[in-house]
């Protein structure tokens, strides 16, 4: 009787359920990602767009900043005296086109400088279309403001910039920026005065927010006469 031929091992096959299955990695980083997404950063904005919003609290109808000094120190004329006086009112300085007035039908561009205060609460605003020449002067750029009708003191004030030359360019870019400003300003026309106007932030700290030329030459002209006095 001859030996049983061994069978050959069959090929063992694992069943379709064991195979491993392949990974995405992609599909199982969204399932172990959480139900909840965080909200993306908010954008960032440029120190120019930042500054303009801070104006804007002030003056609504701010619309463009034409240039900026770091530091800057507003002096008063005297003219009886024949001297330059520090008027208490420094800090950062902005040229800057505002809009229109709502009813004005002619829709004239309006500009202004604004002295942004460190040392107190009241800030400079000065509107270009009453200023009736810009001189440069030395350090100073030396602007001689119109009266109004409404001062109690008549005859133009006389205002003097100084701009810290923090870098070679500044005191002379701002200046010719306030010169070339001043020119427009006068091209376009003065405006009907329609009163403050009164951005958020002015509304919080009170009329006190903003200084006039009248209020600055005012206190100025109070300040000399107790010291006279004394």
């Amino acid at each position: 009787m001859s030996k049983a031929t061994p069978r050959r091992s069959r090929h063992n096959r694992h069943p379709s359920n064991r195979i491993p299955a392949i990974s995405d990695y992609e599909s199982d980083a969204a399932q172990m990602q959480p139900e909840y997404d965080y909200a993306p950063p908010p954008p960032t904005r440029t120190n120019t767009e930042l500054n303009l919003a801070v104006l804007q609290r002030y003056l609504p109808s701010i619309r463009t900043i034409l240039s900026i000094a770091a530091s800057a120190v507003i002096y008063t004329f005297a003219p009886a005296e024949q001297r330059w006086d520090k008027s208490g009112v420094e800090g950062t300085m902005f040229v800057c086109a505002q809009g229109p007035l709502p009813d004005d039908p002619a829709q004239r561009p309006r500009l202004c400088v604004f002295v942004l205060s460190r040392r107190g609460l009241e800030n400079l605003v000065v509107d270009l279309a009453r200023v009736s020449h810009v001189e440069v002067m030395d350090e100073l750029v030396i602007m001689r403001v119109e009266d109004d009708g409404s001062s109690t003191r008549r005859g133009e004030q006389v205002l003097g910039v100084w701009v810290h030359n923090d870098k070679t360019e500044t005191r002379d870019v701002n200046a010719a920026v306030i010169q070339e400003s001043w020119k427009a300003a006068r091209v376009a026309g003065r405006t009907e005065d329609q009163g403050p106007e009164l951005g958020p932030a002015m509304q919080a700290i009170g009329s006190e927010g903003r200084l006039t030329i009248d209020d600055l030459f005012r206190s100025q002209a109070e300040a000399r006469a107790a010291h006279g006095a004394s």
